[in-house]
């Protein structure tokens, strides 16, 4: 049976904290792309810890016996990551107080623009202050990830994980085959849509689930939806890397092809629901042979087109082609859907005679 257990922890003086800080990982697989803090954020944590506001708790997790061991690691934010690197930041030297900074017990202390170091030399009591002063954090024990994920997910405010998020947090070579191929130079540079909440390892599970299916699946294309690709993540969990590695040379050989062809932040890579059908059109013109006859201002002529047969469509409906309609709305509505790929990527491929 799943469990969960939470206490306080005790000892938690921020010295302390950070004299451990490298017992701790800060960047476990269910945590979110979060926003990097500001200087004007991180200035007004340190503001309100000297002030003695109370700051919302910070969630660790408490490893298990075999990874404290594996990872050489005792713990693992749950939330308070921005906190915790904030207060590490100033005690590091990495910025200085707000230059407005009151110190609220003593109008006469003045340390606005101090580092933590001009503190210990200035007001050496403010600084043994500020290093005593106890951080809230509740330690979480349980053996169940999805608990953690699911305590992620109340914490941030109610905001649910969404897909690409929890899969992360499954862990297994499948992926960490994702997170792989997400770094790929191809979704660095040439993707043009936000990475905020890991958009990039959702395309690249749809891709790998593809080419899976395409070669040892079931030889056709699949839907790419939540509910399969979850399934294809956690079946393949306890698969070794050395299995899947057919899997990360085709997506990454093909990958290499695309970035070559697309430009840097591509106006034609806005859409995720497009890129499955870029990916499979490259990887048949890969296998023809045909490549070196392929160029991206091909798919600017086809994107061209559309517009124009859409304008058409405005105008007198019986004058434009139904194949460009046809496109247009599958690009629009039920892009994960296995019949969508397969007709958008038959039109796209008639169109520039593949």
């Amino acid at each position: 049976m799943p469990y969960i257990e939470t206490y306080i922890l005790p000892q938690t003086s921020i010295l302390k904290i950070y004299s451990e800080k490298d017992e701790v990982i800060v960047d476990p697989d269910y945590q979110r792309n979060g926003d990097i803090w500001g200087l004007e954020k991180r200035q007004l944590l340190i503001d309100s810890i000297l002030n003695e506001y109370d700051i919302p708790k910070i969630y660790f997790h408490k490893l298990s016996k075999e990874e404290r061991l594996k990872k050489g690691k005792e713990y693992a934010i749950i939330d308070g990551r921005q906190r915790l690197e904030t207060i590490w930041k100033f005690i590091d030297g990495d910025f200085t107080l707000a230059d407005d900074f009151q110190y609220l017990k003593d109008p006469k202390i003045k340390p606005g623009g101090f580092t933590y170091s001009d503190l210990a030399k200035n007001y050496p009591k403010l600084k043994i202050k500020f290093d005593s002063i106890s951080l809230p954090i509740v330690s979480i024990t349980t053996d169940d990830l999805e608990l953690i994920e699911d305590m992620f997910s109340r914490l941030n405010e109610a905001v649910p994980l969404n897909s690409a998020e929890k899969r992360n947090a499954y862990g297994g070579a499948m992926s960490r085959l994702i997170s792989k191929i997400s770094l790929h130079k191809f979704f660095k540079e040439n993707i043009n849509f936000s990475n905020k909440r890991y958009q990039h390892k959702e395309a690249a599970a749809k891709i790998i689930f593809l080419i899976h299916s395409l070669t040892t699946g079931k030889k056709r294309i699949v839907d790419t939806k939540k509910i399969y690709l979850d399934d294809f993540v956690k079946t393949h969990k306890s698969t070794t890397d050395k299995e899947l590695e057919y899997l990360r040379k085709e997506s990454t050989s093909i990958l290499n092809e695309m970035s070559n062809i697309f430009i840097k932040k591509d106006p034609l890579l806005k859409a995720q629901g497009t890129l499955p059908v870029y990916f499979l059109l490259i990887r048949d013109y890969r296998s023809l042979n045909k490549l070196n006859k392929f160029s991206r201002n091909m798919l600017i002529q086809f994107k061209n087109n559309l517009e124009k047969n859409r304008k058409k469509a405005e105008t007198n409906i019986r004058t434009a082609e139904f194949d460009l309609l046809e496109y247009d709305r599958l690009s629009q509505q039920g892009t994960n859907d296995a019949s969508s790929i397969t007709t958008r990527l038959e039109i796209l491929k008639s169109y520039l005679k593949l």
